[in-house]
């Protein structure tokens, strides 16, 4: 995972200054550009035409577009007024543009066509061609808002967000886009959960990188399983997903240290794989319901 200048790009297409962005490869093969414009000030101007690409933009507005008006390939597309949170899609082969006479706040996912090709190799399906959805209106996708909105933190506090989190949300809405609107049908295993050996590795693999910054792809492969499946199964097994495994491993080995040694809190926060003390104490307080200091003070 990494932050990229895609963002800034993208965001003076539409008149705005900057927009931060996060890049993550899906299964180690394919990179997914995930972007928070915040353009409150209309330019009404048309955008500049998104780029040819072998790819689709999925965008999820946070505020109504009542005005909404598209071009695709040179011509004006037929529109309907876009509710928040809905999402639009757009194929960059065809070089679309619109005019911004509202404000654009919102999530856009720069997906690469190679994606949902490695997506549905991983799960031994057969690849999807060209993904359907209405052009020129949006689209009611729970699902979709609920995998956008937790990458938030990601733009808030770029620190305070794991590779793996970043990496397994991203292969979601890969999966997920690809089943939703091009038919890609992923087999489940028979197989429900892992083997012991392979929750013993892939506890070792999380437990020695603390911090997330280990790609889903590489404790798959140690399991020798496909990222999709070993994030199934790994889920079956402990309950929880990978990412929020290692969040709950964290908060227990903070305790101990709070509990046991006389370290500061920053040194604490360090040594279990938080970004900073502020990003130790903010998700310790949430999920533990006191703050680090006031737990340690209790025991």
């Amino acid at each position: 995972m990494g932050t990229s200048s895609f963002g800034e790009t993208f965001a003076r297409r539409f008149g705005a200054p900057t927009a931060p962005s996060v890049t993550a490869t899906v299964l180690r093969k394919s990179d997914v550009t995930a972007t928070y414009l915040c353009q409150e000030t209309p330019t009404y101007e048309f955008s500049e035409p998104q780029p040819y690409a072998e790819a689709y933009l999925v965008s999820m507005g946070l505020y109504d577009f009542p005005g909404y008006t598209l071009w695709e390939a040179g011509r004006q597309i037929p529109t309907e007024p876009v509710v928040a949170p809905h999402i639009t899609i757009y194929d960059l082969r065809a070089e679309p543009y619109i005019f911004v006479n509202n404000r654009l706040v919102g999530l856009h996912f720069h997906l690469p066509r190679s994606m949902f090709d490695v997506v549905a190799d991983h799960a031994s399906a057969r690849r999807i061609g060209d993904l359907e959805y209405p052009h020129g209106s949006g689209i009611d996708d729970p699902t979709m808002y609920h995998l956008g909105m937790s990458l938030m933190p990601a733009f808030q506090n770029p620190q305070w967000a794991s590779r793996l989190f970043v990496e397994s949300v991203t292969t979601a809405i890969g999966a997920h886009i690809g089943q939703r609107y091009g038919g890609l049908r992923v087999v489940a295993p028979r197989r429900r959960g892992l083997a012991a050996w392979q929750e013993r590795a892939a506890v070792e693999m999380l437990d020695a990188n603390l911090d997330g910054d280990i790609p889903l792809a590489s404790i798959a492969a140690r399991c020798r399983l496909s990222p999709s499946h070993f994030a199934r199964a790994f889920r079956q097994s402990t309950g929880l997903p990978p990412h929020r495994w290692l969040l709950q491993r964290r908060i227990e080995k903070a305790k101990g240290a709070l509990r046991d040694s006389p370290a500061t809190l920053a040194d604490i926060a360090t040594s279990c794989g938080f970004a900073d003390q502020s990003h130790f104490t903010r998700v310790f307080t949430k999920l533990v319901g006191v703050s680090p200091g006031e737990w340690r003070r209790r025991h």
